[in-house]
């Protein structure tokens, strides 16, 4: 299809060529670059800025080899705009997006595109992770532009007080696991197991003091759950 002219009716976005910015809303920004036979979308909700946007478009471009591999989400580091702490630009796949189910030839050429950081994405999210943390509330709020506080990859499981341990990890925010480690009352066999963006799996358990366990078997201990929070807290990329 004829992307250009699908774009065409649409303002300029100032800066670049063959690129738009246009707004359904007061606070609700779309743009668009073509990019070959594809054309990356950014969306901002009441946080857009020109700079911020052409230079996530243009890095999209440069970078549209690894950014339109085929898989559900890429990742890929090496952003950054004066006065924001991204580093990562993550594309969604038209599996993830959505954008435009109605319009098949459209929604197979456009990639979503948002500017995160380094710890919110692992890079190899299946199409039901990366749709959850797209597109679900708890996951990356990716089109609020003016984010300063991360939401990092976190997937946990925990031995609850019946003493049931689910089977998976799922996705979590690493407040659970402050939540735990910070109650007043302990007892052997407390266990808690997280992963972050790496995929690298820890595990906390209480033996008269907090046990980290990384990936290899060490085991540190821990008296200070603060001093315990402030290490997986660096673990986890905050």
């Amino acid at each position: 299809m004829d992307l250009r002219a699908m774009y065409s009716d649409r303002p300029a976005l100032a800066g670049m060529t063959d690129a738009w910015h246009w707004s359904t809303a007061p606070g609700l920004d779309s743009t668009a670059a073509l990019s070959g036979k594809h054309a990356f979308e950014a969306f901002a909700l009441d946080s857009y800025d020109e700079g911020l946007a052409v230079a996530l478009l243009t890095f999209c471009r440069e970078h549209s080899a690894e950014l339109l591999r085929d898989q559900p989400l890429v990742a890929v580091d090496g952003f950054s705009h004066p006065g924001y702490g991204f580093s990562l630009v993550v594309a969604l796949s038209p599996a993830v997006h959505q954008k435009y189910p109605d319009a098949p030839e459209l929604h197979a050429a456009v990639r979503s595109v948002v500017p995160a950081y380094r710890c919110e994405f692992a890079g190899d999210e299946d199409v039901r992770d990366a749709s959850y943390r797209h597109n679900r509330a708890p996951g990356v709020q990716g089109t609020r532009w003016n984010r300063t506080e991360p939401r990092p990859y976190f997937k946990a499981r925990f031995r609850g007080d019946d003493g049931h341990l689910a089977p998976h990890r799922g996705f979590a925010r690493p407040q659970l696991l402050a939540s735990r480690v910070t109650r007043p009352t302990r007892r052997e066999g407390q266990f808690i197991e997280f992963e972050n963006y790496r995929h690298e799996v820890y595990t906390v358990t209480w033996n008269d003091a907090w046990i980290l366990t990384a990936p290899d078997g060490t085991p540190t201990p821990y008296t200070d759950p603060d001093a315990l929070l402030a290490t997986v807290n660096s673990i986890i990329g905050l």
